[in-house]
Protein backbone atom coordinates (compact mmCIF):
# COMPACT_ATOMS: atom_id res chain seq x y z
CA UNK A 1 0.00 0.00 0.00
CA UNK A 2 1.67 3.39 -0.67
CA UNK A 3 2.05 6.01 1.57
CA UNK A 4 -0.86 8.73 2.00
CA UNK A 5 -3.47 6.05 0.69
CA UNK A 6 -5.11 5.32 4.04
CA UNK A 7 -6.90 7.97 5.99
CA UNK A 8 -4.54 7.52 8.95
CA UNK A 9 -1.48 8.57 6.59
CA UNK A 10 -3.66 11.18 5.32
CA UNK A 11 -4.12 12.56 8.73
CA UNK A 12 -0.68 12.20 9.91
CA UNK A 13 0.64 14.90 6.68
CA UNK A 14 -2.25 17.28 8.57
CA UNK A 15 -0.83 19.50 11.63
CA UNK A 16 -3.03 22.07 14.12
CA UNK A 17 -4.47 20.53 17.50
CA UNK A 18 -7.27 18.02 16.05
CA UNK A 19 -8.85 18.31 19.84
CA UNK A 20 -9.81 21.79 19.20
CA UNK A 21 -12.50 22.64 16.21
CA UNK A 22 -11.61 26.61 16.21
CA UNK A 23 -8.01 26.41 14.92
CA UNK A 24 -6.52 25.61 11.10
CA UNK A 25 -5.17 21.60 10.64
CA UNK A 26 -2.95 22.36 7.65
CA UNK A 27 -1.83 20.34 5.26
CA UNK A 28 2.11 19.68 5.22
CA UNK A 29 2.19 17.69 1.95
CA UNK A 30 2.08 18.83 -1.69
CA UNK A 31 0.31 21.49 -2.88
CA UNK A 32 -0.94 22.42 -6.15
CA UNK A 33 -0.43 25.44 -8.60
CA UNK A 34 -3.39 27.48 -6.30
CA UNK A 35 -1.89 26.91 -3.30
CA UNK A 36 -4.25 24.28 -2.30
CA UNK A 37 -2.61 20.68 -0.74
CA UNK A 38 -3.06 17.97 -3.03
CA UNK A 39 -3.43 14.25 -2.54
CA UNK A 40 -3.39 10.99 -3.91
CA UNK A 41 -5.89 8.35 -1.97
CA UNK A 42 -6.75 5.13 -3.44
CA UNK A 43 -5.57 6.34 -6.69
CA UNK A 44 -6.62 9.22 -7.47
CA UNK A 45 -5.42 12.70 -7.13
CA UNK A 46 -7.34 15.35 -5.40
CA UNK A 47 -7.04 18.51 -2.89
CA UNK A 48 -6.41 17.52 0.43
CA UNK A 49 -9.10 20.02 2.34
CA UNK A 50 -11.70 17.67 -0.36
CA UNK A 51 -10.36 14.77 1.20
CA UNK A 52 -11.43 15.52 4.79
CA UNK A 53 -14.23 16.76 3.81
CA UNK A 54 -14.98 13.24 2.66
CA UNK A 55 -13.00 11.51 5.22
CA UNK A 56 -14.88 13.53 8.21
CA UNK A 57 -18.51 13.08 5.99
CA UNK A 58 -18.81 16.00 4.96
CA UNK A 59 -19.27 15.24 0.75
CA UNK A 60 -20.43 11.39 -0.06
CA UNK A 61 -17.50 11.10 -2.97
CA UNK A 62 -14.24 12.55 -3.42
CA UNK A 63 -14.68 13.35 -7.06
CA UNK A 64 -14.76 17.25 -7.58
CA UNK A 65 -18.38 18.10 -9.29
CA UNK A 66 -18.58 18.34 -13.03
CA UNK A 67 -21.53 21.30 -12.71
CA UNK A 68 -21.08 24.17 -11.32
CA UNK A 69 -24.83 24.30 -10.16
CA UNK A 70 -23.80 21.13 -7.84
CA UNK A 71 -23.47 22.05 -3.87
CA UNK A 72 -20.70 19.60 -4.32
CA UNK A 73 -17.67 22.25 -3.83
CA UNK A 74 -15.77 22.48 -0.45
CA UNK A 75 -16.16 26.24 0.56
CA UNK A 76 -13.49 27.57 3.45
CA UNK A 77 -14.51 29.40 6.51
CA UNK A 78 -11.31 30.47 7.52
CA UNK A 79 -10.29 31.51 3.66
CA UNK A 80 -6.99 29.03 4.62
CA UNK A 81 -6.26 27.05 1.29
CA UNK A 82 -3.91 24.40 3.48
CA UNK A 83 -6.60 23.96 5.73
CA UNK A 84 -8.39 20.62 6.75
CA UNK A 85 -10.52 21.54 9.87
CA UNK A 86 -14.25 20.51 8.55
CA UNK A 87 -15.56 22.34 11.36
CA UNK A 88 -13.61 25.43 8.82
CA UNK A 89 -15.72 24.15 5.09
CA UNK A 90 -18.90 23.25 4.42
CA UNK A 91 -20.37 22.04 0.92
CA UNK A 92 -21.91 24.72 -1.32
CA UNK A 93 -21.97 25.70 -4.85
CA UNK A 94 -19.20 27.51 -7.22
CA UNK A 95 -21.48 30.39 -7.03
CA UNK A 96 -21.63 30.70 -3.18
CA UNK A 97 -17.76 30.04 -2.79
CA UNK A 98 -17.05 33.08 -5.84
CA UNK A 99 -19.90 35.39 -3.70
CA UNK A 100 -17.73 34.40 -0.42
CA UNK A 101 -14.36 35.08 -2.06
CA UNK A 102 -15.45 38.69 -3.14
CA UNK A 103 -17.28 39.37 0.32
CA UNK A 104 -13.86 38.53 1.59
CA UNK A 105 -12.25 40.43 -1.03
CA UNK A 106 -9.98 37.38 -1.84
CA UNK A 107 -11.18 38.28 -5.38
CA UNK A 108 -11.13 41.14 -7.02
CA UNK A 109 -13.82 42.40 -9.60
CA UNK A 110 -12.03 43.97 -12.24
CA UNK A 111 -13.42 47.06 -13.47
CA UNK A 112 -13.12 49.63 -16.33
CA UNK A 113 -9.90 48.82 -18.83
CA UNK A 114 -9.35 45.89 -16.54
CA UNK A 115 -11.93 44.23 -17.34
CA UNK A 116 -11.25 41.21 -19.59
CA UNK A 117 -14.12 42.40 -21.96
CA UNK A 118 -13.90 45.74 -21.82
CA UNK A 119 -13.26 47.39 -24.79
CA UNK A 120 -12.32 51.38 -23.89
CA UNK A 121 -9.63 52.50 -22.06
CA UNK A 122 -9.62 55.46 -19.39
CA UNK A 123 -8.88 58.24 -21.91
CA UNK A 124 -12.12 56.95 -24.54
CA UNK A 125 -14.27 57.07 -21.97
CA UNK A 126 -12.96 60.77 -21.30
CA UNK A 127 -13.42 61.62 -24.85
CA UNK A 128 -16.93 60.02 -25.15
CA UNK A 129 -18.25 62.32 -21.75
CA UNK A 130 -16.50 64.89 -23.29
CA UNK A 131 -17.73 64.33 -26.97
CA UNK A 132 -21.09 64.36 -25.41
CA UNK A 133 -20.52 67.35 -23.52
CA UNK A 134 -20.32 69.21 -26.56
CA UNK A 135 -23.47 68.17 -28.00
CA UNK A 136 -22.30 65.12 -30.30
CA UNK A 137 -25.13 62.81 -30.73
CA UNK A 138 -24.22 59.21 -29.07
CA UNK A 139 -24.69 57.36 -32.78
CA UNK A 140 -22.06 59.79 -34.02
CA UNK A 141 -19.43 59.24 -30.71
CA UNK A 142 -20.45 55.24 -31.83
CA UNK A 143 -19.37 55.12 -34.92
CA UNK A 144 -16.77 57.50 -34.29
CA UNK A 145 -15.18 54.89 -32.01
CA UNK A 146 -16.75 51.74 -33.79
CA UNK A 147 -19.35 50.78 -31.05
CA UNK A 148 -23.01 50.87 -30.50
CA UNK A 149 -24.86 53.97 -29.88
CA UNK A 150 -26.42 51.80 -26.52
CA UNK A 151 -22.65 51.11 -25.55
CA UNK A 152 -22.37 54.64 -25.67
CA UNK A 153 -25.70 55.53 -24.20
CA UNK A 154 -24.44 52.94 -21.23
CA UNK A 155 -20.50 54.44 -20.46
CA UNK A 156 -22.34 57.75 -20.50
CA UNK A 157 -24.84 56.93 -17.55
CA UNK A 158 -21.93 54.56 -15.51
CA UNK A 159 -23.78 51.47 -16.37
CA UNK A 160 -21.02 49.78 -18.75
CA UNK A 161 -17.83 51.42 -17.43
CA UNK A 162 -16.93 52.18 -14.14
CA UNK A 163 -13.37 52.91 -13.52
CA UNK A 164 -10.86 50.92 -11.68
CA UNK A 165 -9.96 51.93 -7.82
Amino acid sequence: MTRKSTPEDFWARVVGNRSQRNGCWNWTGATNSTGYGTVRYQGKAMTAHRLAAFLTGLIDTTDAPRDKRSTGFILHSCDNRLCCNPSHMKAGTYAENQLEAYARRRRTAYRGETHTNAKQTRESVTLIKDLQVHGISQEDIGALLGVSQASISKIIRGVSYVSSV
